[in-house]
């Protein structure tokens, strides 16, 4: 048995060339199929990416939301949350707001304005040097796991990234990571594609050169690879 850890955007799902997607998703079919375990594991929140895989028919073993803050089983009970704290959110607001920038709170399923159940900060923001600038005040300022994603900046307990998230999924549900491999093409991939076995997408974020891990173009590709054993 093999265990198969992938990125959903730009990995799994692509969204400007649904015929590679598809493909993709026919291969996780058939790796499922041979009884081997999927996990898709994203930035994005439950809800989110539930309409994805509903309207691409994708499958899964488990899902690791808002980048392992939130842990869900093929029956998509979340098992596992990992709060951003409040007295954190209520010092990082006024710093937000001061410096007007836009954002919302998101509870691992929707918006919501409570922070008690909170798991991420989101910030809108496309420009990439305004990001960059974002992020590094807030890494100066508070103790938190920040980081930009395509259109956002991210804001999530310290204690959550996708290799500590794959981490406590294994050791929950009592899965041995020497089955493990993963794929991923963003910066918000590197710890676990450092962490474990694994590849990168070959368009990627320039931060995982540095891994020396080997490209394909595809998931499909690389779930073809891992099959041939």
């Amino acid at each position: 048995m093999k265990i198969l850890a992938s990125d959903f955007d730009d990995t799994i799902y692509l969204e400007n060339d649904l015929e590679k997607t598809k493909d993709n998703v026919q291969r996780i079919k058939k790796f499922m199929q041979q009884g081997n375990i999927f996990i898709i594991i994203t930035g994005r929140n439950y809800t989110d990416l539930k309409n994805f895989l509903i309207k691409e028919d994708i499958p899964y073993s488990y899902l690791v939301c808002e980048d392992g803050a939130k842990l869900f089983n093929n029956m998509d009970y979340c098992f596992h949350t990992i709060l951003l704290e409040e007295e954190l959110i209520n010092r990082i607001i006024p710093a937000l707001e001061e410096k007007q920038l836009d954002y919302y709170l998101d509870d691992g399923y929707n918006k919501t304005e409570n922070r008690k159940d909170c798991v991420k900060i989101v910030i809108n923001c496309k420009i990439q040097e305004e990001k960059e600038k974002i992020v590094s005040y807030l890494k100066e300022e508070f103790p938190v796991h920040i980081y930009a994603s395509r259109t956002h900046v991210n804001i999530i307990n310290k204690a959550v990234n996708k290799e500590k998230a794959l981490k406590i999924l294994f050791n929950l549900e009592e899965l041995s990571l020497n089955h493990l491999y993963v794929i991923g093409d963003n910066d918000n991939d590197y710890e676990m594609l450092k962490a474990f076995q694994g590849a990168v997408i070959s368009k990627h974020h320039k931060k995982l050169d540095e891994l020396e891990k080997e490209e394909y173009d595809t998931l499909k590709d690389y779930i073809e690879e891992l099959m041939k054993d």
